[in-house]
């Protein structure tokens, strides 16, 4: 930290002068961090881009994007920015980010996310908690809700973890996003996600219009020249190399420790119980009227009931039960209503699903790879429903040390599993950006219907130095 603006102004004229590599010396002397080629490299990449008004970092999940954000946010402030700004979509990340700066860093910083933490950061003579010298760690939502006083702060750098969730910018129905963007200004952003295209590349053309909006065509011009159209692919790839920084795994393994991931495909069959209730479901999606769902589309009703009872036979029961008293309320529902009241009691007849045995022996099986391999006996189940966790729990927690996160819950939940539990069953809230790298057993209890998320998923734990995934 540099105690004079003299200081300062030194130390940033004599690292101006190094090359790319040699500006992040001081960087390494002042943490303790093992840092790879492409890290640096990435780091670099951002460092080199000043004329630029940001970057997105895009390696693949698991590969070290955080650590190469903190080269970054370091060096700089070594070089004597300190209106530095680094941004989460939620608390729960936040706290994984302020332990990582104190285990491997030594900048200085401040969380702000609630009234307590902003009552504590002013005084009389500084009022704006935004205004410190150090790096400000908040969330999405805190900063975007004190929009006019973080607007206040020419911020230096601005840092944006899991950006992805900003891709949908250039929609004005998009505030949120909209409001961030004002609040960076002109500083130089830095956007972080492993999955810069979840869609089509509409969503990187959003992340490029965050950083600057003149960069790319209008967003109509765009969209004829380069979506589905493959023969464009590389005129996009080399207007937005420039902005757009990406290490895949194949690419590290020369360097780098990448575990080779083993697959168990466990497959199970429908009770005859469980069949019956899939029929009398798929009955009612086929019939040409319903009045609980008068305007949904065939499709997207299969999709929606049939994806529940594949999660569990306590997903669907829970929706079937809104769906009757939704319809009591309706005229000239009766016959409707009893057949969802057959549907009812032929979940409620169900005892125990065919999934949740075959989840009991596939868990026997991984966990006996882990402890083969010396890699530690911990699991985690990813679900889409709330419900399903609820019955999993039930199931697992006489057997092993079971913990739960969906989101609603504090970090604390993942916290305690990593610290001692056996399995965590979370929903996606948990694939998007938490390190679970002492955890080696993924489980995919419900697929998902974007494959996108079947990687985020895995990445949480197949991370660089893994023994097993």
């Amino acid at each position: 930290m540099q105690q004079t603006a003299f200081h300062a102004y030194y130390t940033a004229r004599a690292l101006e002068n190094l090359s790319d590599e040699d500006r992040l010396v001081s960087v390494y002397a002042s943490s303790d961090i093992k840092i790879y080629p492409f890290q640096v490299a990435a780091a670099a990449f951002a460092l080199r881009s000043p004329y630029r008004k940001g970057v997105i970092l895009c390696d693949e999940a698991g590969m070290g994007k955080s650590h190469e954000a903190m080269l970054v946010i370091t060096q700089r402030w070594l070089e004597g920015a300190n209106r530095i700004l680094l941004l989460t979509p939620n608390a729960d990340l936040l706290r994984q980010w302020t332990e990582l700066i104190d285990l491997h860093y030594t900048v200085p910083y401040v969380v702000l996310t609630n009234r307590d933490e902003w009552q504590a950061n002013i005084s009389e003579d500084n009022p704006n908690a935004f205004v410190q010298n150090a790096v400000i760690v908040s969330t999405y939502d805190f900063v975007a809700d004190n929009e006019s006083l973080a607007k206040e702060v020419d911020w230096d750098l601005t840092v944006f973890e899991e950006a992805n969730a900003l891709s949908s910018v250039y929609h004005g129905d998009n505030k949120l996003a909209r409001a961030l963007k004002r609040i960076a200004g002109d500083s130089f952003k830095l956007l972080l996600t492993g999955t810069p295209i979840e869609k089509n590349i509409m969503d990187l053309y959003g992340l490029i219009w965050f950083i600057d909006e003149t960069v790319l065509p209008k967003e109509q011009d765009f969209l004829s020249r380069y979506l589905r159209k493959p023969e464009n692919y590389p005129e996009l790839a080399e207007r937005v190399s420039g902005y757009c920084f990406r290490t895949l795994r194949s690419q590290a393994k020369n360097y780098a420790k990448v575990t080779e991931r083993k697959l168990i495909t466990y497959e199970y069959k429908q009770s005859e119980k469980e069949r019956q209730l899939y029929d009398l479901l798929y009955d009612y999606i086929n019939k040409p009227n319903k009045i609980a769902f008068p305007e949904m589309d065939k499709y997207d009703l299969a999709l929606r009931l049939l994806s529940l009872q594949s999660s569990s036979t306590a997903a669907i029961l829970q929706t079937v039960k809104g769906i009757i008293k939704r319809l009591e309320t309706l005229p000239g529902a009766s016959d409707e209503l009893d057949e969802w009241r057959q549907i009812q009691r032929a979940a409620e007849d169900v005892p125990l699903d065919s999934k949740e045995k075959a989840l009991l022996n596939a868990l026997k099986i991984g966990l006996k790879m882990m402890k083969k391999s010396g890699a530690n006996k911990k699991a985690i189940i990813f679900t889409e429903s709330v419900e399903t966790q609820k019955m999993l729990t039930a199931l697992l927690s006489d057997k092993y040390k079971t913990f739960v996160y969906n989101g609603s819950a504090d970090y604390n939940a993942i916290r305690e599993f990593k610290a001692e539990g056996d399995i965590l069953i979370s929903t996606d809230n948990g694939a998007k950006g938490f390190n679970l790298e002492n955890t080696a057993f993924v489980i995919h209890y419900d697929l998902p219907y974007n494959t996108l998320k079947m990687e985020q998923r895995i990445d949480r734990c197949h991370r660089l130095g893994k023994k097993m995934t």
